[in-house]
């Protein structure tokens, strides 16, 4: 069995956000353990419920995209346009994770989820910009009479 490119997509999106969800677990498990290395300020402990705020965000922008169908060229474009965006989006978010690893070790538990967040960017831009190559190839749907 072979996967269309829209499936493929949608699974590379899916394992994307999948891979966010786990990174904010393990920073939220890390942060409410009492051996976090880092600072007990507020950005410290709000830092961790924005990203998960951002990517639930995005995950349902992504969902109501779904439903979505091409009925005509302009719905196509405007279709097209956003799933490019949103792969822009995570282009941007993954380049701006890999800009800061020149003081991540690969070695502990609290540098992991830095790495499975880089990742999950990485795939879910990978899935955004093959849907909105694929919606580009969608003929519209004749309207009903």
């Amino acid at each position: 069995m072979t996967l269309s490119r829209y499936q493929l997509s949608r699974l590379l999106i899916f394992g994307g956000f999948a891979l966010l969800a786990l990174s904010t677990a393990i920073s939220t498990y890390n942060f409410l353990s009492q051996i976090f290395p880092g600072g007990t300020g507020f950005s410290t402990y709000a830092q961790p419920v924005f990203i998960t705020l951002s990517a639930l965000f995005a995950a349902a922008g992504w969902w109501f995209l779904c439903q979505l169908e091409v009925k005509d060229s302009a719905q196509r474009s405007l279709l097209g346009k956003a799933y490019v965006l949103l792969g822009l989006q995570f282009s941007a978010s993954f380049v701006a994770q890999l800009l800061r690893t020149g003081g991540v070790i690969f070695i502990d538990r609290f540098s992991a989820p830095f790495w499975i967040t880089a990742l999950g960017f990485g795939v879910g831009a990978g899935g955004f910009f093959l849907a909105s190559f694929t919606i580009w190839k969608i003929v519209p749907m004749a309207p009903n009479a």
